[in-house]
């Protein structure tokens, strides 16, 4: 992570079309100079495919919804690092984050307590720059919490004092986390958990990926030395004061991690400075973060082999961090020479073997790293050839192409007879001719990325004050821009569905209108969330006042239209469709040329274990096993398969009989129809077949219900599955029957 939480997302599946892995010529790389023009012309590709600082506003925005949504529905202050944040991302990347301890304060004195609970005095004075030890001074009330507990089996009483163990708190929360872990869903169950520095990692083998979390305690203060940052003299004025003066406002925080080399490893805590630095990139321009791609990329593809976990992403991060304090003129035609900058001064940082921390300026990251003189020259020798061929050893590398780089990866496919002056000038015309075909729709994408990030109020059950919380606190900090626009439609539908429910629950006639009317105005202030899901929440509201007619003549309406509809699943973990273009008609050759609106997308319907009482029969049984056991509290399911079945209950509770049985027949035709794409990502399908399942057992079919549970339970065999709770029921009623 980055912000030097460990040693070593996003995910972002942007795929380029017809863009095969292989390299350009030999002959050409070879032959491309650094010269301005290619400077120019990578920095245009590299902002074209969304390295700019316009998408680090974007994933700050992401971030503010993500750790609002933690502070209220999950009450846990967590903050997102890392590659996920800051463009340089791959599909492997690790989802990084630091969860802040709750109720504990870590004090340079006595006098600097403020808030109550658990107080720890910080004593650098027998510890590697940087690091420190922790003695606790008082401990909350709160014995019950498990953040005091952390603390309480934590203590070491040595003849020197009581000290805090770095070691067992860490091993205290190792253990808090992966029992956390188990009230996944079982295709998303980590495997062990594992210490990496400061962290406990998860590991998520399926998805490709590990998790990464951070263990902090916050301090009251910066330590002494650190405040030399606030008053430092920059050549290039940057950060400027009024960055500076918001920054120094942030915390810095002791991570449980002590220095390799001191006899007090297992009692030290390392200071870390997260959201400072966080807050830098982000505030970096175009070039200063297309510099810090390039300058990873290289390092991560043609270092990490000779040196694997001796420099990693903090290090580069903090190289550039010194670098931007020099220079002043971030310009893209100077964006080869200051990778090289960086370049030159990675090389001298090896050689000797210093490289000083950014705001802890006497702390040498390299301390007790790259010990090995050969392999020291190997990287020094790597170095010296990687600033002669920037841009040639960058277009061959894979970081931007894994990533979904579309420019960039198309010029690869430049023809290899091209001189160089060529290859630029067709570089250009890429540029120009492809901002229609791979223009990125940013409607589209600020709904996909407001979506994955409101997703994390579903969680946990959340009351109808904390969502307001959350909801207020957004509008106040991102205004009108996109992400929260969207991300206000989804949680809108959220409140809806909790008013619903308490309607459900209320006995008073006149207030239960009063509720079903206060939930249907935050369903249409969620239309457009996106084209279908957020139909089906309205289906839903008309479902439970028996309003069957309007379901009825909007979903006729619905099912007899063709046209293409981009489906996003549920962004950031499953799909419940194998197609990436749905047509609510299910033609089968459906293409972009039948896209009526470029903005149009859908998700899944989501649901919550609150809205049991809201939903009809079939998607009841589901609601009531999102207790946190073996599935998170929400489920999804694909909107034209929600739509589908909505048709089939209708038909049945009007007992018109020869409807339902059309009804089951257009599901089932449905549910086979959605599976018939090749869209990538883990696809689930189980409560599908639950739902199928479950229509054949109201109509009696035994055989094809026992077929689709059946079917249900192969792909999905644990105990959370309500297949097994529907078959039980089957089961009983035959008996019954019989």
């Amino acid at each position: 992570m980055s912000v030097e939480i460990i040693y070593s997302r996003t995910n972002e599946n942007l795929k380029s079309e017809n863009v095969n892995e292989t390299f350009l010529d030999k002959s050409v790389i070879h032959s491309l100079s650094d010269s301005v023009e290619a400077s120019e012309v990578i920095s245009a590709i590299l902002g074209a495919d969304h390295v700019n600082s316009e998408e680090l506003a974007l994933y700050r925005q992401w971030t503010f919804i993500f750790e609002c949504s933690c502070k209220y529905v999950i009450n846990m202050d967590s903050f997102a690092a890392g590659s996920r944040i800051d463009c340089s991302a791959s599909p492997e990347s690790d989802e990084d984050q630091m969860i802040q301890m709750k109720d504990i304060e870590v004090i340079s004195n006595v006098d600097d307590v403020t808030i109550a609970g658990t107080k720890l005095i910080i004593d650098t004075s027998n510890s590697p720059s940087g690091f420190t030890l922790l003695h606790p001074y008082t401990l909350s009330v709160n014995v019950n919490r498990h953040e005091t507990k952390g603390c309480l089996q934590s203590c070491v009483e040595l003849e020197s004092g009581l000290y805090l163990s770095s070691e067992r708190y860490i091993q205290y929360n190792m253990e808090l986390i992966a029992d956390m872990d188990k009230y996944s869903p079982p295709s998303f169950h980590a495997g062990e958990s594992m210490r990496h520095g400061p962290c406990v990692m998860l590991n998520y083998g399926k998805h490709g990926k590990d998790s990464d979390m951070a263990i902090g305690l916050k301090c009251s203060s910066w330590p002494t030395e650190s405040l030399e940052w606030v008053t430092r003299i920059r050549k290039s004025n940057w950060p400027d004061q009024q960055l500076v003066n918001k920054i120094k406002q942030m915390p810095c925080h002791v991570l449980p991690v002590g220095h390799p080399e001191s006899d007090k490893c297992d009692l030290e805590w390392r200071f870390a400075y997260v959201l400072p630095e966080r807050e830098l990139i982000w505030n970096f321009n175009d070039v200063q973060i297309q510099c810090y791609v390039i300058f990873k990329t290289l390092i991560k593809e043609l270092l990490d082999p000779i040196a694997p976990e001796e420099i990693n992403s903090f290090h580069l991060k903090t190289i550039l961090l010194w670098l931007s304090e020099e220079i002043d003129d971030w310009t893209p035609k100077r964006l080869i020479d200051y990778v090289k900058k960086c370049l030159d001064h990675l090389y001298k940082a090896i050689a000797e073997g210093h490289l000083s921390h950014y705001f802890f300026k006497s702390r040498n990251l390299f301390l007790g790293k790259l010990q090995n003189e050969t392999m020291r020259a190997r990287l020094q020798s790597k170095i010296l050839r990687l600033q002669k061929n920037v841009i040639s050893l960058f277009l061959q590398c894979n970081w931007q192409y894994k990533r979904g780089g579309q420019f960039l990866s198309t010029i690869r496919l430049v023809d290899h007879n091209l001189s160089e002056k060529e290859v630029w000038t067709v570089g250009r015309g890429i540029l120009q001719q492809g901002q229609d075909k791979f223009k990125r729709n940013k409607y589209s994408h600020a709904r996909c990325l407001s979506m994955e990030v409101a997703l994390s109020i579903m969680y946990l059950p959340v009351t109808y004050e904390n969502l307001i919380k959350v909801i207020e606190e957004i509008g106040e900090e991102l205004k009108e821009n996109l992400m929260s626009i969207y991300a206000l439609k989804f949680l809108s539908i959220r409140l809806g569905m909790l008013l619903l429910a308490e309607a459900k629950h209320t006995p008073d006639r006149e207030k239960r209108q009063h509720l079903g009317s206060e939930a249907k105005g935050f369903f249409e202030i969620g239309f457009e969330h996106d084209i279908l899901a957020s139909c089906m929440y309205s289906l839903t509201y008309y479902y439970q006042t028996r309003n069957y007619n309007t379901i009825k003549k909007f979903l006729n309406e619905l099912f007899g239209r063709r046209l293409a509809i981009r489906y996003e699943g549920t962004p950031g973990l499953i799909n419940c469709g194998s197609r990436a273009l749905i047509s609510p008609d299910m033609y089968e050759e459906v293409s972009e040329k039948d896209i009526a609106n470029e903005n149009d997308i859908a998700f899944d319907a989501i649901f919550s274990c609150s809205d049991i009482l809201c939903v009809p029969p079939a998607m009841q049984l589901e609601c009531a096993l999102l207790d946190g056991h073996s599935n998170w509290c929400f489920c999804s399911i694909h909107p034209l398969v929600y739509a589908s079945y909505m048709q089939f209950q209708v038909a049945s509770n009007l007992g018109d009989v020869d409807e339902r049985n059309m009804s089951i027949d257009h599901l089932l035709k449905m549910v086979k129809y959605i599976e018939g794409g090749e869209c990538g990502g883990l696809v689930d399908y189980h409560r599908h077949y639950n739902i199928l399942g479950y229509c054949y057992f109201i109509i009696n079919d035994f055989k094809n219900a026992l077929k689709w549970f059946g079917k249900s339970l192969q792909i999905c065999p644990t105990s959370g599955n309500a297949a097994v709770y529907q078959l039980c029921i089957m089961i009983s009623s035959i008996g019954t029957i019989r």
